[in-house]
Order: structure tokens, then sequence, then C-alpha cells
């Protein structure tokens, strides 16, 4: 067995596999082929939000440790939301183990939440809540030492991060809140609320399209959270009747070139999930283009990917195959000797080696036949025979004749 790894113009890599006999090359381009596509890992509780904490400093952490801990590599590819593992299988399904006890412990750290809205609660529980404690929630906090309480302005929530067993007490406070007919605290107006927060209005910006003013800080955390929630698409404007959609210098101006990168990669995701399968991520890992998938009633095309260089059949999305149907091309990827045995059949004059499986057409000549396997045949029989002379005794003594 001979293999050689060249690199194309293009910059990827192409493996030759050499050996004397189809059925090796075959096993081994199997072997290679299941390593390479790695193993997707499916599982009930693997919700977009809990994959999402591979993208959180937690989330990191935990992939390279579990990486050098079971000798794996792991990828997420954050477009299409696939986990995938590359290793041998029992390490792979080790480190699926791991991966997702893991995952799904800090996700469940990271969801304990408390709403500020909904059907039996009051609509401007959350600007009671800013009002009696602060945006920053320090009066809750003090009510609830220990409690480690964040603020989502946005989805209306606060979210409770460490002891989970402290969240009845903040349900509690916040229910009396509900319940209550006057605040402990009442505050005036001085001036705009935003309609983010319902809060005055603090470092305001004014959107280009509408004119409606908005705390700077709430635009941005709608923007992060637009990323984070690929639905949150298209970003409009949250003032009560309005929903215009957020321009670009809007977001050129509130964002950095950094967040303004994430939000156009999450809005070509939000595009790409509700176009109904019409268009695809490039299947290569985290690859950011996107192809137009080919009718069912057209012929299959290249899409040529302009990041990684990869072609892709726009049809059935895996590489590209010229002069090859993707049903044919698929018989043959999943078993690559089915036109060898095609073309065998029927034929007397091809068979196979016993030792090694080629396969030998004879076309004349005597019975005995030398295998590029070093092995000696005896055509009439198949037995195998170390050495000429051998097979030429066989043939007098068994066949009459060689």
């Amino acid at each position: 067995l001979e293999w050689n790894l060249n690199r194309t113009a293009t910059g990827s890599h192409r493996l030759k596999i050499t050996a004397n006999a189809t059925k090796t090359v075959a096993e081994v381009r199997r072997r290679l082929e299941e390593l390479s596509r790695g193993k997707i890992i499916e599982h009930d509780s693997l919700t977009p939000a809990a994959l999402q904490l591979l993208l959180s400093r937690d989330g990191i952490s935990l992939k390279c440790s579990i990486q050098q801990e079971t000798t794996t590599y792991i990828i997420f590819d954050r477009h299409n939301l696939n986990l995938r593992i590359f290793g041998s299988p029992d390490k792979i399904t080790l480190a699926q183990q791991k991966l997702i006890q893991s995952l799904l412990s800090i996700h469940e750290k990271k969801q304990l939440v408390i709403p500020l809205r909904g059907r039996d609660l009051p609509s401007d529980l959350m600007k009671q809540v800013v009002k009696n404690f602060g945006p920053d929630l320090h009066g809750l906090k003090e009510k609830v030492p220990g409690a480690d309480l964040k603020l989502n302005t946005r989805q209306q929530m606060i979210f409770l991060h460490g002891n989970k067993e402290l969240k009845p007490r903040v349900e509690e406070i916040t229910l009396e809140i509900a319940r209550s007919g006057h605040h402990l605290v009442e505050r005036l107006d001085t001036g705009p609320s935003c309609p983010i927060c319902l809060c005055d209005v603090e470092h305001g910006y004014q959107l280009e399209g509408c004119g409606h003013l908005f705390c700077r800080l709430c635009l941005v955390e709608q923007c992060e959270s637009a990323i984070k929630n690929q639905g949150s698409f298209p970003i409009c404007c949250a003032h009560k009747g309005c929903g215009d959609p957020i321009l670009l210098a809007d977001f050129r101006t509130l964002l950095s070139n950094e967040k303004l990168d994430e939000l156009f990669r999450a809005s070509l995701g939000a595009f790409v999930a509700s176009s109904s399968g019409s268009y695809r991520f490039c299947p290569s890992p985290d690859c950011p283009s996107i192809y137009r998938v080919a009718d069912p009633d057209t012929a299959s095309e290249p899409f040529i990917c302009g990041a990684c260089y990869s072609e892709t059949c726009t049809k059935c999305h895996i590489e590209y195959h010229p002069y090859l149907s993707c049903e044919r091309y698929r018989e043959l990827k999943d078993d690559p000797d089915s036109s060898l045995k095609e073309w065998c059949k029927g034929k007397e004059q091809v068979k196979s080696c016993f030792a090694c499986g080629q396969i030998i057409e004879k076309i004349d000549g005597c019975n005995h036949v030398e295998c590029k396997c070093g092995k000696h045949v005896c055509w009439v029989c198949l037995e195998i025979f170390t050495k000429s002379d051998e097979c030429y005794d066989h043939l007098r003594t068994i066949h009459m004749t060689i």
C-alpha cells in the first residue's frame, strides 16, 4: 500500500492511494472517508441555545479540554448549527458523552430565568422592577444575597447565574411587585422613555430612518440579541406602531467592525434558514459562502466556493461529480467497486484471485496465471500456489492439461 498527499492549485489537498488489489484500496478509502466525514452529534437536548454555548468562553474551554482528553477534533458549524467530532469510533463515543453532559450542565446553569412579561403579568412589570431596584438590579441583589442577577431588557427577563435555589426568592419578590397596587419607589419622568427598556433615555440615539429615540445601549443589545437568535431578522424599530427596518447607517454607527461582521453573518444565516431549502451554506465547516439549490427537474451544476475553493453539487450537496448523475455517484461512493462488478458480470474470462480479491482477465495462454499479488493461480479451479512449478504440477496431475 502506497499513498501520496499533494496540494492542489486551489489550496486544498488530494490523497492518492495505490495498492495491488482494488479491495485494499476500497477498504482504505472507506476508512479515510469515514475519518474525514467525522460524526454529526445529534441529541434531543442539544437545542440551538445549548449549542450556541460553544461560542462562549466556557464552551471554547470545554471543547479544547475534551479534544485534548479524548484525542479527537471537534468542529462546531455555527451557520448550520452542526456539531461534528473527528477521530476513531471509540474516541468519538467518549467525546460525545462528555460533550453532551458538560454542555447540558452549562446550559442548565445559564437557564435560570425569571420572566417579566406574560399573560398573567402586568405589561409594565419590567419598568416597575427597574424603578424599584435600578437597571443593574442592585436593590434586588441586596434582598437576595449571593444572587448574580442580570436584566435582559430586550427579552424582558432576569437571568440568575449560579445557585438555582435562590430562584424562588427572586420570583417571589417580582410577583409581589406584580400584585401590589402601588410601588415602593416612585420617580417622575424627566424625559422621553426608551421603547425597549421603558426607562428614561440615556445616551440617546435617533434612528436615521424613522427618527425614533432610544438608549444607545438598548439598540446595541437589540443587535446582539439578533446575532444570538437568528429569528430576529430583519431588525426593526421597537417603537409601538412603527416597525420600520433599522438602516445600515445606524448599524455602522452603533456597532464595532467586529460586531458588524457578526451581525452580517447572523443575517445571512437567518436568510438561509428562512429560504425553505432554496439556499444552503457551503458544506465546508464554518464556511460563510452560500449557494442556490438546483431545482429538482434540472441538471446538477457545480458551486465553486470563492472562500474555500471547494466544488459542491447544487443538487445532492456533496462534492461535484461531472459526467455522473447524483444517484450513480452515490452508488459509486458507497461501493467504489460497483462499476467493476457490473463489468465482470457474464464474462467467463474474468475471475477473482482468492488470495487478494484482484480481478483477473485472461485473454489467451495456458491455465497458469500469476496474480499481481505474487500468487500463482490455477485458472480452472482457482486454487492458489506460491510457486509456478507447483501450479503446473497441479494442472498436469488434476486437470491433465496446462
